[in-house]
């Protein structure tokens, strides 16, 4: 398995796991036991936050006349609440043409005592029945075990528009659920804002729970397809605790302030909210502030009635005055109603959508630590944590909101995505392939650049190590240029040189070839002796790889000259060395070549033996470096300067090859008459070629004249008198078959 796709495949695995346990952050058991639940909906706070400003200053339907600490004070008593407070406030309402009054007090019992001073109940009553617009409140009683609405008394349910339960379904918590409707019996009760917002609407809230009932889901305008589905139980008779049918409740803005006694609204809060004592008047004297309203009445006072809202402990404007503090009852329904009457409802992502994010949110590290690397990773992984939650608020808020302006706006809103399992899912993901690259990975380059660090150059080893499949054992077929170098005398001078002495010559020889290699980006194959090895374009694809390998020659010649001067001046050496260089450029087999337990890196095959074999070829013709015509089609032009040999068949193979001497870098300055000898050699290797023999020898003899120590001239001056006094056969192919290595 290649490394590419074993990364693939270790990604997705680790992006598949990400997904898993940040979906298992969504499970109730997980989410509560590790606090990711509380987490999420506190980001549900802040998403809800950030629409408040949108209901500022707008008018709404709905008006809250509370009992606060102001009408209060003027109450005979504070339990049960006065029924002729309540009779007044319902007759002043009724006069301003209020459409819908909604009553959030519980009337489930008559006080016959506070009946005979007051006539409260007589009084109410007879003001509920000539409003006729009345929706009451009602709590719920499982005192069977089966819960039902406790129904006001039947003296005010009578002239009652409705009833409805007021319960809500997290009491004791942060509010952040409503009240569709509640089971009750063997059906269905609305809840208070659904039965307020039926009557207000002209529709019979009794026929859309029977509906509900018999099809299995409540259907409202704009309610969402994931909310307002009966419990399966509740139809078939099965016994479940759950009374209530939720839905996630829609805060549009901090708890409402009453009007001032002058009229004058403050310039926080959410609906226009009034205080009891006011109202009676107002309602006579302002009645547009009511007219054709729906105003709901309830407790703006009392400590059982409070609640926490999502905008509970958000300061206020200016940071003056604390934070907003409690939500009473009475306005947690009309959040609740003013959401019935815009059909505007928190959605939540199916399992396909949610999944989706889940991946995406998963993938961005993975793939950034993969391919970026675990720094560049942590950077991303940041973007992407990031990413995720302006994703999650600008679904909220269904736009994109930037610092410079609002490029971007869609008609959907107040999408509800998750934030925490898909952060958890970032995090995972980072975590996770971190590790693998750290670990598993880390162990593969660690390994590799311990083992090749000292013979591959670094780039080389960075390529390995990002392929480690090229080190399993096994090749491949790849065109390679293969260079072997022997410095010539080193076995003679081994037998009179003291061992540590040999050895550390030895040393400083190999160190110095072997830095030129590294220089020309060549993979080190091997030492045999003081013979080297190596080869260019493997495990690194090097498009010059043959330029590389001549560059590399030509810089050894070079290096080992300046050893030679150095070693003499310490008096080391008699004599200068010279190293033998042969090149050739083929496709061969190059990989881990051995058994399973230990193996090298290297190359093999005939383009391999043919380089060797050109290395020992320079003693025949006394040049330095050969490369076969392979490695010179390779070359780039005009930056060699090079000379062809012959047409020679190396010993084990039959084909012949031209090959040709390497001279020197194009741009290096070749002394005169050494300039002027290779001239002449060509014009006799052109004659030679021709079977112009005597011609040929003209020509060598004068590159001689020029350069006594050019072994190509010397050698075929001596061919040029052999074959002028005993020609060659008319069919002769001027191949030269050697038969030594």
């Amino acid at each position: 398995m290649s490394t590419g796709v074993k990364r693939l495949l270790a990604a997705t695995l680790i992006v598949a796991a990400a997904t898993g346990g940040a979906r298992l952050l969504q499970s109730d058991a997980v989410a509560s036991l590790t606090g990711a639940e509380a987490v999420e909906l506190w980001t549900l706070d802040l998403r809800q936050r950030t629409m408040a400003e949108e209901r500022r200053g707008q008018d709404s339907e709905v008006v809250l006349v509370l009992f606060d600490e102001e009408a209060v004070e003027e109450w005979p008593y504070l339990s049960p609440f006065p029924r002729t407070v309540l009779a007044e406030l319902i007759e002043a309402l009724d006069r301003a043409g209020a459409r819908t009054i909604g009553l959030d007090v519980y009337l489930e019992n008559l006080f016959p005592e506070l009946n005979e001073l007051d006539g409260g109940d007589d009084r109410l009553q007879e003001a509920i029945h000539e409003a006729g617009n009345v929706v009451l409140a009602a709590p719920m009683d499982a005192g069977d075990g089966s819960p039902s609405l406790a129904l006001p008394h039947p003296d005010f349910l009578s002239g009652a528009a409705g009833v409805g339960a007021a319960e809500l379904p997290t009491p004791f918590e942060t509010v952040r659920d409503g009240l569709l409707a509640a089971r009750s019996g063997e059906g269905l009760a609305p809840s208070f804002a659904l039965a307020v917002y039926a009557h207000s609407q002209g529709m019979d809230a009794d026929s859309i729970l029977d509906r509900a009932w018999s099809e299995g889901r409540l259907e409202l305008p704009g309610l969402p397809e994931e909310h307002g589905r009966v419990p399966s139980g509740w139809r078939t008779g099965e016994a479940e605790a759950d009374f209530a049918l939720p839905f996630p409740l829609r805060f549009y803005g901090p708890p409402s302030q009453t009007v001032a006694p002058e009229g004058d609204a403050p310039d926080e809060g959410t609906f226009r909210a009034y205080s009891a004592s006011h109202v009676p008047v107002l309602a006579d004297f302002l009645p547009d502030d009511f007219e054709d309203r729906i105003v709901l009445l309830g407790s703006g006072f009392h400590e059982e009635e409070r609640f926490r809202s999502p905008f509970y402990d958000e300061r206020r404007a200016g940071g003056e005055g604390g934070i907003f503090g409690w939500t009473y009852g009475v306005e947690v329904h009309a959040n609740a109603l003013q959401t019935f009457l815009e059909g505007r409802y928190l959605r939540e992502p199916g399992p396909a959508g949610n999944l989706l994010f889940l991946l995406l949110a998963a993938a961005v590290p993975a793939a950034a630590v993969f391919f970026l690397g675990t720094v560049a990773g942590a950077f991303v992984a940041l973007l992407a944590a990031a990413g995720t939650a302006l994703t999650a608020l600008w679904a909220f808020q269904g736009a994109v909101h930037l610092p410079w302006g609002t490029p971007l706006e869609w008609a959907g809103e107040l999408l509800w995505l998750p934030l925490v399992a898909p952060l958890g899912g970032v995090l995972f993901s980072y975590l996770g392939s971190t590790a693998y690259v750290a670990v598993v990975e880390g162990k593969e380059k660690r390994f590799i650049r311990g083992a090749f660090g000292k013979y591959v150059p670094p780039a080389v080893v960075e390529e390995i190590s990002r392929s480690p499949e090229l080190l399993r054992l096994g090749g491949q077929k790849r065109p390679l240029t293969v260079l072997f170098s022997d410095l010539a005398g080193f076995t003679s001078l081994s037998e009179s040189l003291p061992p540590e002495e040999l050895v550390s010559l030895l040393n400083e020889y190999l160190s110095s070839m072997t830095q030129v290699v590294m220089e020309e980006e060549g993979t080190l194959d091997k030492y045999i002796g003081d013979a080297i090895m190596a080869f260019w374009n493997a495990p690194k694809e090097q498009d010059d790889h043959a330029d590389r390998a001549v560059r590399c020659a030509l810089e050894m010649q070079a290096r080992l000259q300046d050893l030679n001067r150095r070693w003499k001046e310490e008096n080391r050496t008699g004599e200068a060395f010279r190293v033998r260089i042969g090149i050739n450029t083929d496709g061969v087999v190059v990989g881990n070549i051995g058994g399973e337990d230990r193996f090298d890196y290297s190359a093999i095959g005939d383009g391999v033996n043919l380089a060797a074999r050109l290395e020992p070829a320079n003693d025949t013709y006394g040049t330095l470096v050969m490369a076969s015509e392979l490695t010179v089609e390779q070359l780039s032009p005009g930056q060699f300067v090079l000379r062809e040999l012959d047409l020679v068949a190396v010993k084990g193979r039959e084909e012949p090859v031209s090959v040709f001497e390497v001279v020197a870098l194009a741009g290096d300055a070749l002394p005169e008459d050494r300039r002027r000898a290779l001239a002449e050699y060509e014009r006799g290797f052109r004659a030679y070629r021709a079977r112009e023999w005597t011609e040929a020898e003209g020509h060598f003899r004068k590159a001689l004249e020029e350069d006594p120590e050019d072994g190509p001239s010397r050698i075929y001056l001596e061919r040029s008198l052999e074959f002028r006094d005993q020609p060659p056969a008319a069919d002769w192919d001027f191949v030269v078959r050697r038969t030594v290595k």
